[in-house]
């Protein structure tokens, strides 16, 4: 055994070392942070609240063992987001008489509202992102089947979901191999001007599709060379080896318990208060002072 694999475990979207916190934790907190964190950033107008929520979780990176430097890989997917969200919001996101115009392009007005909106949804966009990134990061296959059927879900949808969140870790791992490779080969993409790496993001999306199908095609044909068939599953009659393995504990009880909080809390905030819309954002406020806006 390698000295990687002995201090490394795999997981969805790379290695996790062994020391991390992570690992203690049942596999249905691990699904209750994506079912519940995720939802976070949809309940948040604000920049400021998801600037925040952004900072707490590289902490939880940090806490995590995962090494940040891994986010560098995604900083052409975070650009190219960017820039298309930036470009939809203030070119093409409307315009009404009230607004405040920034200035014009030919026909095209720009204005604050378009570029606060614009603004708020990318930091939203980024947050999710970032959740995503981190539960991939400290999942594997197996967690997700687990806890989903700790949830008494069908072992159906089950084993797809896990399925799916795996071809999406390794989209990602191949888009990072893609990389690697340009790299090998003296293409960096760090000198390139802005629209030659937008080009080049483009020009990932048929050879990851590729990838994606063909590994979707080696998935079926497996599964029907060793007979599994999910119409063939009874839920009601299946034994729960792996989740015997497995004890519930207080502390995942309690992160559990301050995820939904957390929830209920936003939820509660968002139906009664303004607290976290974009009327009340102090970073939209500098931005606007910086543009000139009153």
């Amino acid at each position: 055994m390698s000295l990687r694999s002995s201090r490394m475990k795999r997981t969805l979207l790379g290695y996790l070392p062994l020391e991390s916190p992570v690992h203690s934790f049942h596999p249905i907190v691990k699904t209750f942070f994506l079912l519940i964190v995720s939802v976070y950033p949809l309940l948040i107008d604000s920049p400021d609240w998801n600037l925040v929520g952004i900072f707490v979780l590289l902490i939880i990176f940090y806490l995590s063992r995962i090494d940040v430097s891994i986010l560098r890989f995604y900083t052409t997917i975070m650009l190219n987001i960017f820039w298309i969200i930036f470009i939809a919001y203030t070119f093409f996101g409307g315009y009404s008489p009230d607004y405040h115009v920034v200035g014009r392009l030919g026909p095209i007005i720009v204005s604050w509202e378009n570029i606060a909106w614009a603004f708020s949804v990318y930091c939203r966009m980024f947050w999710g992102i970032l959740i995503i990134i981190y539960f991939l990061s400290v999942s594997r296959e197996r967690d997700i089947i687990l806890g989903l059927r700790w949830l008494r879900l069908p072992y159906v949808i089950s084993y797809t979901a896990g399925l799916a969140l795996r071809s999406i870790g390794l989209s990602i791992i191949d888009f990072n191999t893609i990389r690697e490779a340009e790299k090998a080969r003296a293409l960096d993409m760090g000198e390139l001007p802005l629209t030659h790496k937008i080009k080049k993001f483009g020009l990932y999306i048929v050879p990851l599709m590729s990838l994606a199908l063909r590994r979707t095609d080696e998935v079926s044909n497996a599964l029907d060379a060793r007979g599994f068939s999910f119409a063939g599953w009874r839920d009601s009659r299946r034994t729960e080896y792996m989740l015997s393995k497995y004890e519930v504990r207080l502390r995942d009880l309690l992160v559990i318990a301050l995820m939904v909080f957390m929830l209920l809390a936003l939820l509660y905030l968002k139906l009664t208060t303004a607290v976290l819309s974009t009327s009340n954002s102090l970073v939209l406020g500098v931005l606007a002072r910086a543009l000139g806006v009153s």
